[in-house]
Formats: C-alpha cells, sequence, structure tokens
C-alpha cells in the first residue's frame, strides 16, 4: 500500500507585476465610478433646464393688433400663432440649433405694436445666449417666408429663460404662469384665470373655518374662533353657489359679533354682486338672498379679546313654489321674511327690537307681542340728511281671479312725518298708488288694509318717505287674506294737529329787540351752547336810524358753528357776514333800521357762545355824504367834483377815475356808443378824427382787447358830446363840445381780452363721476382751492388777479384769509412740485350779497389773488358770458374737479372730466323738489345718471364751448348724493351775475 504524504499551504509574497496590475485595476474602476457620477449630474441638468425658454418680441408691420386678440379662442388668435410659429421653426431649423430643437408654442399677444410672448422647446439644454443669437440672426437673415409678411424689431427680441409670466403691481399670476389677474378678482366666485386657478379652494380658503366655495343644497360656515394670522385687520370671504332656478336661506346659531367687526352679504359674486346686509352686533335673524348665489364677507378688526363671532348656516327654496300668501305675510320676528329693500330708493328699512332711538318720532314697542321682545321695520332713525324714499319690495306675485286684501300696521308719529304709500307695479312698466297717507298720525300702531285684485303678475311696494328731520315711519304684521277686505274693526286714524311753525325764543332773549333791550347772547352763556341750535335775533331802530352791532365775547366751534348776520328783517335779507371761531370779531353796520342775527350750530362739540349788544344811530360805520359839488371816494372821502375823471387820481383809491368810459345801448358788454364822463355828466364821442389808435386806447380803458370794428353813426339827441385826439405822449385829449362834425357819433365794437382757450390739450368729449382722467392743461383756468392744506373745492380764473367760486365754500372760511392757497396749473394733487404750478394766497374774499346757504340761492364769491398771475400755456382765464345770456336745454357742456369719484367715496387725485347736457329749470325742478330751483341757477345731468360733479367738485366750473372758446356757464353749487338717475346736478348761473364779476375786473384792470 502506498504511504500517505502529508499536504499544507504558504504563503508567497505577490511579485512586483501582481502589485502594479491591482493598482491599475483600482484605478480604472474609479475613475469609471467618476465619470458615471459626472454623466449622471449632466444629464440631470441637461434635463432640469433645457426642454423650455420663454421669449418675446415685437412686429412693428405686417399684423394688427385688435381685442380679439386676447381670445386664445379666436380665429385672430389662432391665424396669427399659426403664422408665427411656422416663422420660428423655419428659422430654427435652418439654424445652428437645428438638432436641438423641438417645437415653439405662442402664448400671448399684448399691444404696442404687437408684442409677441412665445416659448421654445429643444431636446436637449441650450444656453439662452445661444438661442437669443440663432433667433436674431435668423430675422436678419429672413431665413423664414413668413419675414416677408412680418416686420420684427430685432432690438426686441429678448429670451427671458422664465416660463412664469410678470405681473404688474396690483396683480398676480395665473396657476398656468401665462396670464396676469387684478388680485381684487382672486377668490370673488367668478373664473377669471383660463386655468380657473384665482378660484382655487387651496389660496382662497378663509383663515376663519379653512373653507370657500360652499356648492351643497345646505351647509355651514363660521368664524368662531379667531384667526391666528399677522395681519391687523383679517377679510373672510365664503362663496355659496347652488342649482341655478334656488335661492339661498341664511340662519345663524349664534351671533355675537364685536361693534368693530362688520358682516356684508351680498347677492351674486364677482364685480356685479349687489350688497343686500350689512351685520354687525345684533343677530339679524334669516336672511334670504333672491339668487342661487351668495357673496358672504367677514371684516376683522377686533383684538382677541373682544373677539366672539358667528356660526351660521345655509338651506335653499324655490320662490315658484311659494304662494302669494306666503311671499307677504311677515311680522319681521325671524328677519324680513320675502321682502326685499329696493335697491333704487335713498336707503334702507331697519329690522329693530323694543324702542327706537332717539325716542322722539319711533315706536317703544312692536304691533305683534305689543312688548319689548318683538320685532318691527323701521325707516333708518334719527334725522337725515335730506328727504329721502326707502322701499321695501314683495316677489313678484301671480295674478289670480278673485280679489285679496292686503292689510298692515303703520306708525306715523312726529311733528315733520312725511308720508306713506303703496304702489302696485307689472312688467309693463305700469305703476298705481292704492294707499297713502300723510302727517301726524298720533304715538300709536294704526291699522291699514286694502283690497287687490290684479289680473296680471304684480308687486306690493311699501314706499315711506322721510323728511330732513325726525320723521321715522314703522311697519309690522303685513299679511294677504283671501276676499276683499271687511269694514274695518279699527277706527280710522286722524291726524294730530300741527302747531305752527315758529322762530326759536329760548336763545338769550326776545327774538325782536328794540332800545334799550339791546344785550343779547347765545343760549346758556357763559356756558356752552346747545347744539343743533337754530336761533334768531331781529334787531330794530328808529326809521332813517341804521345798527351798528359789536360782539363784547365770541366763542365758537370753528367753521361749523356760525353767526350770520344779514341786512334787514328778514332771512333772505342783503348778506352782511358770517363769524365764527374766537374772537374778537369787527363791528357789523346795517344800512337799513333793521338786522337779523342767525345762531346756527351742528351735531357735535361747542364753544362758550357770544355775547353780544347794538346801538342805532343816524350814518354809524357810512361815511357822512360829500357836498353838491363834491365826488364821494369809495373809501369814503370827499374831492371836488370838477376832478372827476380828469385823467389823474385824486382819491386814494382810484375810484375817481374807476368809470370813467363806457359803451352804452350796445348789444353785448364789448359794443355800443362810446362816452366819457367829464365833472360826472357822460359825454357822446364824436367820430371825426377818430384813428384806430383812438379805438384802441378806448377798448383798453374798458379793460376789453383791441378794436374790433368802429363805425360812425348818426346821433340821436342832444348833446353834450366830447372830442377825442391823441396826445404826443400817448394817451388821450378830451375835449368837450357842443356839437359834432355832420352829427356823428362812434359806434365801437372791442374785442374780449384772449380768454377760453386751450393751448396744450387736445379737445376730448367722454361721455367728477362718470368721468375721465382730463390731460395736463386740458382746463387751465381750472384752479384747486386749498384749505388748511387740503383741496376742498374748484374755482375759475376769470382775470390775472379774481377767480370765481362757490359761497358756500367760503361760508365760516373767510376771516383767516392765510388758511387759504390758490393752486394754478395743478393737475394731480399729489404733485404740487409740477413746473407747471404756482401757487398763490388769498387776499380778498366777497360773498354775493344775495347769497343764502338756506336756500343755497346765488351760491357765489370772488377771490381775489395776492399777485397777477402770468398766463402760461398751462394757467389761462375763462371767458364770462354776456349779462342774462341764455344757454339752451340739451346743449352737452363739460364739468371737471377733483372731488370724489361717487357719492362718499375717495377724492380723485388726476383732474376729471366729463360732458353732461344742460337741463331746462323747470324739468329740473321736477328732479329736485326739495329745493327751490330759481333763475339764478342752471342744471345739467343725465336722466339715466352716472356723470355729475360731487363733493370736492363745488366751486369748479360748467363749461360751454361757443366759437372754439369756452365760457363760464355754471358754478358748481349743490345736487343730491352724486350722478343718481332723474337727479341732475345744479350750477349758479353766472350770466345772472356777470355785471357783478366785471366790476371786480374793472376796478382792478385785467
Amino acid at each position: 500500500m502506498g504511504s500517505k504524504r502529508s499536504v499544507f499551504s504558504r504563503r508567497h509574497p505577490l511579485s512586483s507585476y501582481e502589485v502594479m496590475f491591482a493598482a491599475l485595476f483600482a484605478i480604472l474602476l474609479l475613475i469609471c465610478a467618476g465619470l458615471i457620477a459626472l454623466s449622471w449630474l449632466a444629464i440631470k441638468e441637461s434635463g432640469k433646464a433645457s426642454h423650455e425658454t420663454r421669449g418675446t418680441f415685437k412686429i412693428i408691420s405686417g399684423a394688427t393688433y385688435n381685442l380679439t386678440l386676447q381670445d386664445k379662442h379666436s380665429v385672430d388668435f389662432k391665424i396669427l400663432a399659426f403664422d408665427l410659429q411656422q416663422m420660428i421653426d423655419e428659422i430654427f431649423q435652418s439654424s445652428n440649433l437645428k438638432n436641438e430643437y423641438k417645437s415653439s408654442r405662442v402664448l400671448q399677444f399684448e399691444n404696442g405694436s404687437i408684442r409677441v410672448l412665445f416659448d421654445l422647446f429643444f431636446a436637449q439644454w441650450v444656453s439662452d445666449e445661444n438661442v437669443k443669437e440663432e433667433l436674431i440672426q435668423g430675422i436678419g437673415a429672413n431665413k423664414s417666408s413668413e419675414l416677408m409678411i412680418f416686420h420684427i424689431d430685432l432690438n426686441s427680441v429678448d429670451i427671458t429663460g422664465n416660463a412664469s409670466i410678470m405681473c404688474q403691481p396690483g396683480s398676480r399670476p395665473c396657476a398656468d404662469a401665462l396670464q396676469c389677474v387684478s388680485t381684487d378678482l382672486f377668490c370673488d366666485g367668478e373664473i377669471n384665470c383660463p386655468d380657473g386657478s384665482d378660484e382655487d379652494n387651496k389660496i382662497c380658503a378663509t383663515a376663519c373655518d379653512g373653507r370657500f366655495l360652499l356648492t351643497g343644497s345646505s351647509g355651514s360656515f363660521q368664524a368662531a374662533h379667531y384667526p391666528k394670522l399677522s395681519t391687523s385687520t383679517v377679510v373672510c370671504q365664503w362663496i355659496i353657489s347652488v342649482n341655478q332656478g334656488l335661492s339661498i336661506e341664511l340662519s345663524f346659531d349664534s351671533f355675537n359679533i364685536h361693534y368693530t367687526d362688520l358682516l356684508n352679504i351680498y347677492e351674486g359674486v364677482g364685480s356685479s354682486k349687489i350688497l343686500r346686509a350689512s351685520l354687525s352686533e345684533i343677530d339679524p335673524g334669516i336672511i334670504r338672498i333672491f339668487s342661487n348665489q351668495v357673496t358672504t364677507t367677514f371684516l376683522i378688526e377686533s383684538d382677541e379679546n373682544d373677539y366672539i363671532g358667528f356660526r351660521a348656516s345655509y338651506t335653499t327654496f324655490n320662490t315658484n313654489e311659494l304662494n302669494n300668501y306666503e311671499k307677504i305675510n311677515c311680522n319681521f320676528e325671524d328677519g324680513f321674511c320675502f321682502w326685499a329693500q329696493d335697491l333704487n330708493d335713498d336707503n334702507e328699512w331697519e329690522r329693530i327690537q323694543g324702542s327706537s332711538f332717539p325716542p322722539f318720532t319711533g315706536p317703544n314697542f312692536d304691533h305683534t307681542f305689543g312688548n319689548t321682545s318683538g320685532f318691527y321695520v323701521s325707516t333708518p332713525t334719527g334725522p337725515g340728511g335730506r328727504r329721502e324714499r326707502v322701499g321695501l319690495l314683495s316677489l313678484p306675485l301671480s295674478p289670480s281671479s278673485n280679489p285679496v286684501c292686503l292689510s298692515f300696521w303703520y306708525y306715523m308719529y312726529g311733528d315733520n312725518v312725511y308720508k306713506l304709500s303703496i304702489n302696485i307695479s307689472s312688467d309693463d312698466n305700469l305703476e298705481k298708488t292704492v294707499f297713502q297717507k300723510e302727517g301726524n298720525y298720533g304715538e300709536n300702531w294704526n291699522y291699514g288694509q286694502v283690497t287687490l285684485n290684479e289680473t296680471v303678475e304684480f308687486k306690493v311696494a311699501f314706499n315711506a318717505f322721510k323728511n330732513q328731520q325726525l320723521s321715522d315711519i314703522a311697519l309690522d304684521d303685513i299679511s294677504l287674506a283671501y276676499g276683499i277686505c271687511n269694514e274695518s274693526l279699527y277706527p280710522e286714524p286722524t291726524l294730530v294737529p300741527t302747531p305752527p311753525p315758529e322762530l326759536p325764543t329760548d336763545c338769550g332773549g326776545p327774538f325782536e329787540l328794540w332800545e334799550p333791550n339791546t344785550t343779547f347772547s347765545s343760549p346758556d352763556f357763559p356756558s356752552s351752547y346747545p347744539n343743533q341750535a337754530f336761533c334768531v335775533w331781529i334787531l330794530n331802530a328808529q326809521k332813517g336810524k341804521n345798527i351798528q352791532l359789536h360782539f363784547q365775547e365770541f366763542d365758537l366751534e370753528n367753521v361749523e358753528d356760525v353767526v350770520e348776520i344779514r341786512d334787514g328783517g328778514e332771512v333772505d335779507s342783503l348778506f352782511l357776514a358770517v363769524y365764527t371761531g374766537s374772537g374778537p370779531m369787527k363791528d357789523v353796520f346795517s344800512t337799513t333800521n333793521r338786522m337779523i342775527v342767525l345762531f346756527i350750530t351742528d351735531t357735535s362739540l361747542a364753544g362758550r357762545g357770544f355775547k353780544a349788544n347794538f346801538t342805532t344811530g343816524y350814518h354809524l360805520g357810512i361815511p357822512e355824504p360829500c357836498k353838491e359839488d363834491e365826488f364821494q371816494c369809495e373809501n369814503g372821502e370827499c374831492v371836488p367834483l370838477e376832478n372827476l375823471c380828469d385823467r389823474r387820481p385824486h382819491c386814494q383809491d382810484g375810484s375817481d377815475e374807476a368809470h370813467c368810459v363806457r359803451l352804452l345801448n350796445g348789444t353785448m358788454s364789448s359794443n355800443g356808443l362810446v362816452q366819457f364822463r367829464i365833472q360826472s355828466i357822460w359825454h357822446s364821442a364824436c367820430a371825426e378824427n377818430w384813428t384806430t389808435q383812438i379805438s384802441n386806447e378806448v377798448c383798453q380803458l374798458l379793460s376789453l382787447g383791441n378794436e374790433n370794428s368802429s363805425t360812425p353813426t348818426l346821433s340821436s339827441g342832444g348833446g353834450p358830446f366830447v372830442k377825442l385826439t391823441t396826445a404826443p405822449s400817448g394817451g388821450l385829449i378830451l375835449t368837450p363840445s357842443e356839437q359834432c362834425l355832420q352829427d356823428y357819433l362812434m359806434l365801437l365794437q372791442c374785442n374780449h381780452k384772449s380768454c377760453g382757450k386751450k393751448l396744450v390739450a387736445q379737445e376730448v368729449t367722454p361721455k367728477i363721476v362718470g368721468g375721465t382722467d382730463a390731460r395736463e392743461g386740458a382746463w387751465p383756468w381750472l384752479v384747486g382751492l386749498s384749505y388748511n392744506g387740503q383741496v376742498i373745492c374748484g374755482g375759475s380764473l376769470v382775470s390775472s388777479a379774481w377767480l370765481v367760486s362757490a359761497a358756500h365754500c367760503v361760508y365760516g372760511r373767510n376771516l383767516d384769509l392765510s388758511k387759504w392757497r390758490a393752486i394754478l396749473g395743478l393737475h394731480a394733487r399729489s404733485d404740487l412740485t409740477s413746473p407747471h404750478i404756482e401757487i398763490q394766497m388769498i387776499d380778498q374774499i366777497v360773498i354775493n350779497p344775495h347769497y343764502n346757504k338756506w336756500t343755497k340761492d346765488s351760491d357765489i364769491v370772488m377771490m381775489h389773488l395776492e399777485f397777477k398771475v402770468n398766463f402760461t400755456d398751462y394757467i389761462q382765464p375763462i371767458c364770462l358770458p354776456e349779462e342774462n345770456q341764455v344757454f339752451l336745454p340739451g346743449r352737452n357742456c363739460s364739468i371737471a374737479g377733483w372731488g370724489s369719484l361717487f357719492y362718499q367715496g375717495p377724492i380723485a387725485d388726476i383732474l376729471q372730466e366729463a360732458d353732461v347736457p344742460l337741463v331746462s329749470n323747470e324739468k329740473c325742478q321736477q328732479q329736485m323738489p326739495e329745493y327751490n330751483i330759481t333763475q339764478n341757477m342752471i342744471c345739467a345731468g343725465y336722466e339715466e345718471g352716472g356723470t355729475d360733479t360731487c363733493q370736492g367738485d363745488s366751486g369748479g366750473p360748467l363749461m360751454c364751448r361757443e366759437n372754439n372758446r369756452w365760457f363760464l356757464v355754471g358754478v358748481t353749487s349743490f345736487g343730491y348724493q352724486c350722478a343718481q338717475p332723474n337727479r341732475a346736478g345744479v350750477y349758479v348761473s353766472v350770466s345772472r351775475f356777470t355785471q357783478w364779476i366785471e366790476s371786480f375786473l374793472r376796478d382792478s384792470g385785467f
């Protein structure tokens, strides 16, 4: 047998070759791994940025922009987009990037020639610089047949490399980054982004409960917990949208909103939504909105410690399933039932529980329960600003073959209660009044009923008319019953006799004062006087005497509380002065033997009041009359009559040389027979030796332009006469004469001085409220009047030194002239550094003596600039109309100003302009029954409303153009709210005051 051999392993060291090969192998592995990593990163980077880039260029010619290019579905958009994509494809397919290029897509067109926004797609990453270079080269080399049609601005070509759109301030991009939409249009219930992203619940969900769009037939929303947001004001908004044909009913499981928070409920969505309820503090009961869409916004301004909030739920109902009785019957315990506020009236009914406030006219309890637990509806409580109509409308009611009885309870108590009526209307615009009551029916609920027998679909409207004073009207327990109304179980209410109006007798003394009872004061002086005071004192002197009024002490709330003094014993006597603020005050002198003093205060704040006394005498405060052979200067001094109109001033105020030439019996103020006054006697000018130079001298003395024409005319009467020659040193030499050569006198026509010319802006006629931004320099005579640093009114420049505005603008603000500034050449209120602007102080204010603040008659004032202004392209005077010139109704004229853009809205920064048609005074009186439209007023406005002056436009011009010149036809005075239908704006009729205005211009020169 063979022997076994023991075998075991032994380790041998690696040779140098083995070590070398192992090292090389490891290095190769590392290199491969690195290359793989780099390739992966490159591929990742390429995949990240190469697939798309964005660009833009401008088409100079070959295509015209129109609004249809905004619609991607329009034929115009598709055709132009196809042609441009073909052009871009052809350029890149023949470029150095033809292997990388895939396709293009036109996104949108913008105005400005046509700006094109497009996307480019490449198979692999290409730098934006390279893409731009190839596109520019291709366009420049005409590498597309489309470039025979389109001319592209090479300087406009840009590759942004950013696929997201850039939006202007106030806008934000849609989710597809292809369109910008106004921020206000996001989350408003209407889709404005093509992809609908502006209404996405992800961005619209409220901070109150995380919800936004509610679409079920019932649901709920809430703001029960204080939102945790950094902003000081939070707005939560919900959209309720249910099936078409349904309406929405809202109820509140809990409602305890802090008075600083506000819940608004709108009918509809988007920009067309209508505010139906604005709620705070008090639970409103059930609210029914007769629409399938509701917008609810909740404004939170309270802090977390005061916040409680609300919980609301909604259901749907169908108005077509309601019968007439369900639509009408209402005791207001759960809201307004199926009644709706009239959107075309002036105010809204209020749902009230318990006593109304203030407790002078409204009920103390409802009718249903007869205690303070029940509800009723009332016109807005408290005094109103002016007469208002407040309407409550039913849903459309079905006609019936049988009559029905409408019954209700009404409350009309107080000396100033006006009217309640019930109207029936149908779709054919027929309306009739079936019930009406006027006046005070006592401090109790009264029963009313009326039989209805309508054969077509109709609506019922309760209309309450409210006066300015406390005059609330309330309703409760409205119901409808089958059959005609039976004889009422309740007696017919009778009017409470109204005492005749009396002047107040408790205002510091009797209102008829005679010597020696000459001291009087405001109520409760020297303690604070009451608010809403209207006190009258009539001061009397013996016939032939006049009155001097002196204020011993004077302390009133500035501007808002005033003492007005008039020259006579009636409220419409000539205006003398208005005082406000703190004394001392100048003495006031009457020209007659009576003086009326009125004390009027507003609703807040008060001073100590005033204490006054008066004395009587002959010519008090009036200069002693001059002798028969003397002329009395305006400052009262006397000069010899022979010095009158001798071409050398002798009066310190120059008034002896102020009115020394006139044009007699002309058809206009700028033509007539030339007459000169020599020693108080008027002399007609002879035609002999007359020259153009003499004509120009006479016209300039009349503050008019140069001669237009001069015509000799036969004298129709006796002298005296005057012959005119020119002096060697200039001026005129007047030589009195007994007769003229061949009895010829001179009939002269002067041109007006340059006025009413626009030197900058193009004429515009847009269809202020409803106006448009005016171009700078469009109305160079329009002046902004600033008081205490705020532009509060407008004015019109009529000469180099005088402005015309509204008297009510300066009423109570005419004592301290240092607070006034006239801003000439103003365009934007926010830009007072414009080189076109000149700012001047006012050194004189003259209110027309016939101005009456209460009737608003003669609401016109003259304001004098501290220095004469230099006319520029942006500062020019407007022309004055002829005295009593008539401007016919229907004529389109223009208005301009910086007033509110809508009633109680923000004031305009840029000057607004608009056109309005003139309205006859008869029609204006019908549209403005609260006022007496006098011959000193002129009206303008559209029947449908929409365009008008508003708060802040007062004093500005109503302007009409004749023979390429603009004339000041009216001064903005007053109106009912702003731009309301059938409510014309009322202006001062300037032609009734032309002579009064020109008396200031003649005295100071143009």
